[in-house]
C-alpha cells in the first residue's frame, strides 16, 4: 500500500467493519497495517541509523567504584549517590516457594523508588499515524545506537539532578499543552529480578496535525508496521521502547 488513496480506502472499510472502533482506534490499526511512510521508508531508515551510527563515537572503561565521582560505599554495604538520588545498589535476602519447592538466596538489586518517564509522541502525518522515535546509545548497547521512546527519564534526570540538559520533550508528557491528547498512560513494573519495586509511566500521547514539533536528526518518525518489522532485528527496538508499545490497546 503506498498512496494516499489507498489508505483513504483501507480507512473507509476499517471503519465499515468495525464501526464500534474510535478514532484513534482505527488510526492504530492502519498504522499497523501499512507500509506506507513517506517521510521515512524501511531503506531510508537503516540509512539514517547507518549515517548516525557513523557519527557516535564512545568508550567504556571499568573504573574502580573509589573513582567515581559523587558515589560511596555505605557502612552496610550498599551503594549510593551523595545526593541520595539516582539509585542504590543494595543486598536482599530471597525466599521464594513455587510448587511447594522453596529456594533462597542473597543477592545485589537496584533501588530506585523514583517513577520515570518512558513516552511516545504519535502524530499522523501525511494521511498515517506515526511514531516518534530516538535513536538512543546507552552504556551496554552491542551495536551502539538502539530505537528507544521518545521520552526516556527517570525523575532524577528531569529534575536535572546531574546538571545536564532537560530531557527533550519532557513537556508534552508533564504539563498541559495544547493539541494533547493522552492514549496511553499507564504505571508499569521493571524486571523485578534486577529492580525493587521499580515501576515507570508508560505513555503514549497523540499531538494534533497543526502542531509542529522541532525534531532532532537523531530521531525518527515511523508507522507501527515498520515498527513491528523492526522488531525482527536483534538489539534494534530496546526495552522502554517495547514496554510502551505492548500496552497499546485498539478500542
Amino acid at each position: 500500500m503506498k498512496t494516499i488513496k489507498e489508505i483513504l480506502e483501507l480507512r473507509k472499510k476499517i471503519l465499515e467493519t468495525y464501526p464500534e472502533l474510535s478514532p484513534i482506534g482505527v488510526e492504530l490499526i492502519l498504522s499497523s497495517a501499512v507500509e506506507y511512510n513517506p517521510e521515512l521508508s524501511l531503506d531510508s531508515f537503516f540509512k539514517w541509523l547507518n549515517d548516525l551510527n557513523e557519527k557516535v563515537t564512545f568508550e567504556i572503561e571499568f573504573t574502580p567504584l573509589s573513582k567515581l565521582k559523587n558515589w560511596k560505599v555505605e557502612e552496610n554495604g550498599n551503594i549510593k549517590h551523595e545526593s541520595g538520588r539516582f539509585f542504590s545498589i543494595e543486598g536482599i535476602h530471597v525466599k521464594a516457594t513455587i510448587n511447594n519447592l522453596t529456594k533462597e538466596w542473597d543477592q545485589p538489586i537496584i533501588n530506585q523508588p523514583e517513577v520515570g518517564f518512558l513516552g511516545i509522541l504519535c502524530q499522523e502525518r501525511n494521511g498515517i499515524l506515526c511514531f516518534l522515535m530516538q535513536g538512543k546509545i546507552e552504556p551496554g548497547n552491542v551495536n551502539k545506537i538502539q530505537l528507544s521512546p521518545t521520552l526516556q527519564a527517570t525523575k532524577s534526570n528531569f529534575t536535572q539532578v546531574h546538571g545536564g540538559n532537560v530531557p527533550k520533550f519532557l513537556e508534552y508528557f508533564k504539563d498541559e499543552v495544547f493539541g494533547k491528547k493522552i492514549i496511553v498512560d499507564q504505571l508499569q513494573s521493571e524486571q523485578g529480578a534486577r529492580f525493587l519495586k521499580k515501576r515507570n509511566r508508560n505513555m503514549i500521547i497523540q499531538m494534533d496535525q497543526s502542531i509542529e514539533l522541532d525534531v532532532p536528526d537523531n530521531f525518527c518518525w515511523l508507522t507501527l508496521n515498520q515498527l513491528k518489522t523492526l522488531l525482527n532485528y536483534p538489539n534494534l527496538i530496546n526495552m522502554d521502547t517495547r514496554t510502551v508499545l505492548s500496552c497499546i490497546q485498539i478500542i
